[in-house]
């Protein structure tokens, strides 16, 4: 095998291997608000999955231990969306601005950051994958 055939090989595998530990794992990647986040969703045609959560928050832990654990529902979102996680004890000014949103809280946005729906309260594992497809599902069919 030529060099730079096994180097892309390589390359492939570890992008596979990285997404299978994170979902084997049961973690969300979560990443930081950031102008740098949209990019990315704008570039990969994805959009940005919003978890508005705070430590005070039972449902929020709740949430982090059985719905951002799930299998199907981390599938869906290494599929279609850049995950963002909103603290607000980490981040009171982005908190702030999303304060009547309650917590926890999920906000679909896309690239642009327009909102495409929001959800309020804990959600079980099975309605987050629902509600996940259904966006992506949805925003498919306005596509031309």
């Amino acid at each position: 095998m030529p060099k730079m055939s096994f180097l892309r090989t390589l390359g492939g595998l570890s992008a596979v291997l990285l997404t299978y530990t994170a979902m084997a794992g049961g973690t969300v990647p979560w990443q930081t608000w950031s102008d740098d986040v949209f990019e990315q969703a704008r570039k990969e045609n994805r959009l940005v999955l919003v978890d508005l959560s705070a430590e005070w928050c039972a449902y929020c832990r709740k949430m982090d231990a059985t719905t951002w654990q799930d299998p199907k529902v981390l599938a869906a979102i290494d599929k279609d969306y850049i995950p963002v996680k909103v603290v607000d004890e980490k981040d009171p000014e982005l908190a702030a601005r999303y304060r009547d949103y309650g917590r926890p809280a999920v906000m679909i946005l896309d690239a642009d950051g327009q909102e495409l729906m929001r959800k309020r309260g804990y959600m079980k594992p099975q309605w987050m994958e629902w509600m996940l497809q259904a966006v992506v599902q949805e925003r498919g069919s306005d596509e031309p």
